[in-house]
């Protein structure tokens, strides 16, 4: 008997979304829906893929990397899996990312029956080796209910807003040709309508949470800041020992240079093969997916008038919360 479903859908709908998905010219989907009971933004195809993902089989040695999307994620699926695979390096510079640390959520941006293997992203996840190193940008709600029984290691991700609005606005240009400017993307960053929802509602809920003994809350400014720290912190939070020598070359390799300049890692090759065609359609520089990696970077794409939106609204969510942004 199939199992009944935890969610309701609704259409988004209204001037704001329609002028959002006007903007977006090359999506993979045909809309988006909003999914209670968490209120999150999602593709019109993930109701095909939300109860394979509510009920997969989670387990026990799996570590689980959740952020909302442009908070430090590929640089912790690049730490994380180092960590769990003896600091390979040669494995890490020469087999992507996306296949060492999949998406599990992917498939949502395709439609069923797709031809693009990335389409099963639920199933690649189901069928991997253990251990695990599995990505997700969904709530909590959204996430598989295994999560909290079993209780596999956790590591949440978090980033000041204007930065994450700032690197979200050059991936949707970059990846779904979005031609609206930073002011309507910022428009909708804030009503929680692009992809993953709102920004707030997602953090908030795992800040709730990282008391748990197998939850550890990073920022992406601690990364910055010092990251030889935060490397060591996770380690521990895995189990695992570094020397000093071996803490440099992790850190060396985790630079942004470095970074940016392996293809396993930068998404360069998949994007340009994928998007050039499309992207004619946007004026003015499209940046690449490894792009500034700054703290305060979105001074140079958001305007004050329009930053101070973000900062009320900021202001307004983290009210009677112990919340510190993080500087």
């Amino acid at each position: 008997m199939e199992k009944e479903s935890h969610f309701r859908y609704e259409k988004l709908e209204g001037p704001l979304a329609e002028k959002y998905m006007k903007a977006n010219t090359h999506l993979h989907f045909s809309g988006f829906l909003k999914v209670y009971p968490s209120g999150c933004t999602v593709s019109a195809n993930y109701p095909y893929h939300a109860e394979r993902i509510r009920h997969l089989t989670v387990r026990p040695d799996d570590v689980w990397i959740i952020t909302y999307p442009k908070c430090g994620t590929t640089w912790t699926q690049e730490m994380v899996w180092l960590l769990m695979n003896n600091l390979d390096y040669e494995t890490a510079k020469n087999v992507d990312q996306t296949e060492r640390s999949p998406f599990l959520e992917f498939g949502t941006f395709h439609k069923p029956g797709s031809e693009d293997k990335r389409g099963n992203s639920v199933d690649i996840v189901d069928d991997m080796k253990s251990p695990r190193c599995i990505k997700s940008h969904l709530p909590l709600d959204l996430l598989p209910e295994q999560l909290w029984t079993v209780k596999p290691k956790i590591i949440y991700v978090a980033r000041e807003p204007k930065d994450v609005a700032a690197s979200f606005y050059h991936h949707h240009r970059r990846s779904f040709c979005y031609t609206g400017t930073s002011e309507d993307f910022v428009e909708a960053f804030i009503a929680g309508i692009v992809g993953a929802g709102d920004q707030w509602d997602h953090t908030l809920r795992f800040w709730e949470k990282r008391k748990e003994p197998n939850v550890l809350f990073n920022t992406f400014e601690e990364m910055k800041k010092d990251l030889p720290g935060v490397v060591q912190r996770t380690a521990k939070f895995l189990n695992c020992t570094l020397n000093s020598e071996q803490l440099d070359k992790l850190c060396e390799h985790l630079s942004f240079e470095s970074m940016k300049n392996n293809p396993a890692v930068s998404h360069e090759t998949e994007q340009s093969k994928e998007h050039a065609e499309n992207n004619a359609k946007v004026i003015g520089k499209i940046e690449p997916f490894i792009r500034k990696g700054e703290v305060g970077g979105w001074k140079s794409d958001i305007a004050p008038e329009v930053a101070s939106k973000i900062d009320k609204w900021t202001e307004e969510k983290l009210k009677n919360t112990d919340y510190t942004i993080p500087s």
